[in-house]
């Protein structure tokens, strides 16, 4: 038996990817996988439960067994993480996908919604490989790696990135044609859905967050910094998110 899980972050690839998993091996054998980080929107934790209900998928959610949820790794950590220290998809996805999938005692296929015109990064990567493949070629201490090895010698993780060729616009075409439609945020002008609001959020996305982002990022900044001053470094982004910030607030008394 093999277990075909689809990661689904709420986003539209991996939405895409649900449907054509529902295609090719059925609804009821396949199984959405989200990873929550405990820092989404309300709106993407809406749409995940909408979506796999109406499809009639089995749903399972995975969280850190270590950290409850973003700001209490921050919080541990000592910092937020950054473009130079990017833990919290480590800690907060891949650690706990690791644990599920060490969990099964059968061969599964990982669907994930990658695309090669993401970015540089993910256009290096393949659209079919072993989910394990770095513990076989890379030297140094891979999380619970005894463990995978030896899962490795009666199992098999594949992955496989079906709609790694596809562009923006093919996948919400793909879904429209399917009677679905995307997250809500998109509509609001959200580039991405994933984890609300990103720390490492360009400038120009801070100008455009909602109030209830600008605030739960003030909140969630105070709390970590009263431990660290990571985010010294980007003193620059910070100043402008206030600045945007105060100025929402004044036009709204």
């Amino acid at each position: 038996m093999i277990k075909v899980l689809v990661s689904f972050s709420g986003g539209k690839d991996s939405q895409a990817c649900l449907i054509l998993a529902a295609e090719r091996w059925g609804k009821d054998n396949i199984t959405a996988v989200f990873c929550d980080t405990g820092w989404e929107h309300p709106a993407t934790y809406k749409h995940i439960e909408e979506i796999t209900k109406n499809m009639k998928v089995d749903l399972v959610t995975l969280r850190s067994t270590q950290f409850e949820g973003f700001v209490d790794l921050a919080k541990k950590k000592g910092r937020f993480p950054s473009t130079r220290a990017r833990f919290c998809t480590a800690e907060l996805k891949v650690k706990p996908m690791i644990d599920f999938i060490l969990s099964l005692s059968c061969s599964c296929i990982i669907v994930q919604g990658i695309r090669a015109k993401e970015s540089y990064s993910r256009a290096q990567m393949l659209p079919e490989c072993s989910y394990f493949k770095e513990y076989f070629s890379e030297k140094g201490r891979l999380y619970r790696s005894r463990e995978v090895l030896d899962w490795c010698k009666q199992y098999d993780a594949s992955v496989l990135r079906p709609i790694f060729s596809w562009s923006a616009d093919d996948v919400v075409s793909y879904i429209l044609r399917h009677g679905q439609r995307p997250n809500t945020l998109y509509e609001k002008g959200f580039a991405r859905v994933g984890c609300y609001p990103c720390v490492m959020c360009r400038l120009s996305d801070l100008s455009s967050m909602d109030v209830d982002g600008r605030v739960r990022l003030m909140d969630a900044e105070k709390e970590v910094r009263g431990i660290s001053a990571f985010w010294a470094h980007e003193e620059k982004k910070m100043s402008a998110f206030r600045t945007c910030f105060e100025k929402e607030m004044s036009s709204r008394q």
